[in-house]
């Protein structure tokens, strides 16, 4: 992961928070909201195109094959509806060996994309190698990211899992969607929190997760740069965002600039879950569209409710 953009375009003017030990880092289950399960949806046509105005009535939304009623009905792009349509943003940079300088020359990239964001309410950038360190980002200083950027120093090994579930804890008091967008090869060595518990987090949490993949470092002896990548697209799919695989560095803005598209063209649902049955199962969503030819909606596959 010799790519070092990123790095530089997201420490921010906040204070660094000192990584948790490996057994803290363990997974709990995060809890949904009671009140109210917000489901992002991205509706878009057989071009990849989204499709705008739609309302409750064009969407079927089930609950463990049960259709629920749909409480909230908001586009994120129109910058109203209160906090359900808030979005919290992580911006996950690997700073490990294979990946600091790649991602240090990204770093105006980086900029334009955190202050591009819609509706945005808490911007963090989280680096990580084997340890995270967390800043959050300044819309009205984003020069402060560059200063602290050549403070980063250079990387180890890669815990790309615990990085992950480190970051949905921190945004763990979002009261409407967050999104995590991820820069990095893949490549995960030393990592407390297996993937099972990883998944598990991802699913009990609000969360759409961009996995943005670099290509891998030559002739390195870590894990199957082809495994990486399946468990990046796994992280997507299972939380409706979308896997991008960059041919090269100077790919980055415009693949930063659709995920901002993407953001922009989500529709928020809501509806109010039945709070029996066993805390902190696994609860399938399918939502579905009518009357609008042929779509392609992507949204969480299911969440875990705690109560």
């Amino acid at each position: 992961m010799r790519h070092a953009s990123l790095i530089q375009v997201v420490w921010l003017a906040v204070g660094l928070a000192a990584a948790p030990t490996a057994a803290a880092q363990r997974v709990a289950v995060f809890s949904a909201e009671t009140s109210l399960v917000n489901v992002a949806v991205t509706v878009e046509d057989a071009q990849g195109r989204p499709i705008e105005g739609l309302t409750a009535g064009d969407f079927v939304l089930s609950e463990d094959g049960r259709k629920q009623k749909i409480d909230l009905c908001a586009r994120m792009g129109e910058g109203a509806g209160g906090r359900s349509t808030t979005l919290d943003v992580a911006l996950l940079v690997d700073t490990s060996d294979s990946m600091l300088e790649t991602l240090r020359r990204s770093q105006e990239a980086a900029v334009r994309f955190l202050t591009s964001l819609p509706n945005a309410q808490e911007l963090i950038v989280v680096f990580f190698d084997q340890a995270q360190h967390v800043e959050h980002f300044d819309r009205d200083h984003p020069e402060a990211l560059f200063e602290r950027v050549r403070t980063v120093p250079e990387g180890g090994n890669t815990a790309l899992r615990d990085a992950i579930v480190f970051s949905l804890r921190t945004l763990g008091t979002s009261h409407g969607r967050s999104a995590l967008v991820l820069l990095t090869d893949g490549v995960d060595t030393v990592s407390a929190t297996d993937p099972p518990a990883l998944e598990k987090a991802v699913q009990s949490t609000a969360v759409t997760i961009y996995p943005v993949a670099y290509p891998p470092s030559p002739g390195g002896d870590g894990p199957d740069p082809k495994d990486a990548l399946k468990n990046l697209s796994r992280l997507a799919q299972i939380s409706g965002g979308r896997l991008f695989r960059l041919p090269n560095e100077q790919a980055l803005p415009g693949v930063l600039d659709e995920i901002v598209a993407d953001l922009r063209a989500q529709y928020v649902l809501g509806f109010a879950p039945d709070t029996g049955g066993a805390s902190g199962r696994l609860r399938k969503i399918s939502v579905k569209v009518a009357g609008h030819g042929k779509v392609v909606v992507r949204h969480r596959v299911g969440y875990r409710l705690q109560h």
